[in-house]
């Protein structure tokens, strides 16, 4: 069955056949939604009280990615093709692995701030598989988010040094 919503866009397919699609921000929480009905997959954050907190206060979380394994699709809303762990996190549930408990810090915990540690090398093999758009795309946009911060810590150096 294709899962595809009429509002995404075919950004890439990888080596082994996986496809990356985006999907428009206006029916994003739709095809959250039903994907995961579905597939009948229960992650905590679909769970009625921190989708209510989520959507009343944006405390909280909301998948930005979805991957759905069997059919080799991964799905990010539009502005996420950009996010080089968020990509290699969906990749990593083509791949075959789930999400790491609360708190460990690891490539294929649901939340970006805790993607740390790639133990099982999916970043690698997200590179291999999607090598071009990594290096034409990924590794530039890492670049350009970057840069600010390294101007800073570099005028905060000459600073301190002057």
């Amino acid at each position: 069955m294709d899962l595809r919503p009429r509002q995404s866009k075919h950004l890439v397919t990888g080596k082994d056949g996986t496809r990356i699609y985006t999907v428009e921000p206006s029916v994003w929480k739709a095809h959250i939604e039903y994907i995961h009905k579905k597939h009948n997959i229960s992650e905590w954050y679909m769970q009625p009280s921190f989708k209510w907190i989520y959507e009343h206060t944006k405390i909280g979380y909301y998948p930005r990615g979805l991957a759905i394994e069997k059919a080799k699709e991964i799905y990010v809303i539009k502005g996420a093709e950009t996010d080089y762990s968020l990509l290699a996190h969906e990749y990593g549930h083509i791949l075959g692995h789930g999400h790491v408990p609360d708190g460990i810090p690891h490539l294929m915990n649901p939340i970006d701030s805790l993607r740390i540690r790639d133990p099982d090398d999916i970043g690698d093999k997200f590179e291999e598989n999607f090598r071009e758009y990594y290096e034409k795309v990924l590794v530039p946009a890492e670049r350009n988010r970057a840069l600010p911060g390294m101007l800073a810590l570099g005028l905060i150096a000459y600073g301190l040094m002057g």
